[in-house]
């Protein structure tokens, strides 16, 4: 098991006569609740839930840069993506059992892939897939995450390589589409007034937050308790969760510039139950193609 939690400090609770994850955090367990191995974390968890409803609801409510019907499908799945890895989160840190842990972690793969495949068409036709054989193999891309992962679900290191891997990669993709200066004049405006802010200021400001948090919370956990600072181990975890929310956020928000810049649709930033949402204005030029794909 990794694990960063304190023998000393940690009591035995209801779930530990089911089996356990394979991970346990900073958070010393059972302290408050004989039900509930970690209250903040699992309380904190729910900021992820409440990131997915608003999707939903916004998505549901608004167009994003055209009517295609697989681009809406994609900005469904990654909300309702962050509705599952919040419950599942939940679930993890209130009972610390191998259940719980799946429950967070295999939500988190299959949001990687919804994003991918928003990623592969972000330059696509309006009702005109680029690649017409996507939609048939994400379900097959999404069921090898799901048996790798339950294969492999004792070993942390193999879901933590298969999610971080993913993850490297969409923030590189991130990045070509914000640092790659476009030949056509509306996207390279798009781009420097709305894609480099939210890239750089935003998204990355976030996630190094949230990561950052979770580094200490996993790799210093026992200078954090022995420090007599134990406010330290009740923000450390839920710190991330809070960054990783709004970053994933983000992440989705930039996806939608990208498209909208694509489409030759102005992008909007409209603000909805205290979260920023991407429209795209009316489209002011039809779409060229292009010699170069980023």
């Amino acid at each position: 098991m990794v694990s960063a939690s304190s023998n000393a400090l940690s009591r035995s609770g209801f779930w530990d006569a089911y089996p356990k994850a394979s991970i346990d955090f900073c958070e010393p367990n059972y302290i408050y609740n004989p039900f509930m191995a970690e209250a903040f974390n699992s309380i904190s968890s729910l900021s992820i839930v409440y990131l997915g409803i608003v999707g939903l609801i916004r998505t549901r409510k608004k167009q994003w840069c055209s009517d295609c019907i697989y681009e809406r499908w994609a900005f469904y799945s990654m909300y309702t993506c962050a509705v599952l890895i919040g419950l599942g989160s939940t679930t993890l840190h209130a009972t610390l059992t191998a259940f719980g842990q799946a429950s967070d972690e295999v939500p988190m793969l299959l949001s990687n892939v919804s994003f991918f495949a928003l990623m592969l068409e972000h330059d696509s036709e309006p009702n005109k897939l680029k690649y017409p054989w996507l939609p048939a193999a994400i379900p097959f891309m999404k069921l090898a995450c799901i048996v790798i992962y339950l294969v492999f679900q004792d070993n942390f290191f193999v879901f933590l390589s298969m999610y971080g891997g993913g993850v490297v990669y969409l923030i590189t993709r991130m990045a070509t589409l914000t640092f790659f200066k476009r030949e056509e004049p509306f996207e390279e405006k798009m781009r420097k007034e709305f894609l480099v802010p939210w890239f750089i200021y935003a998204f990355l400001t976030f996630v190094c937050f949230g990561f950052g948090a979770w580094i200490m919370d996993m790799m210093f956990c026992d200078k954090i308790l022995g420090s007599g600072w134990l406010i330290l181990q009740a923000v450390m975890h839920p710190l991330w969760h809070f960054g990783a929310m709004l970053g994933t956020h983000l992440a989705i928000c930039f996806a939608a510039m990208v498209r909208c810049a694509a489409l030759g649709a102005p992008i909007q930033v409209e603000y909805f139950m205290l979260l920023p949402f991407v429209t795209g204005g009316r489209r002011q030029r039809k779409k060229t193609l292009k010699k170069k794909n980023i």
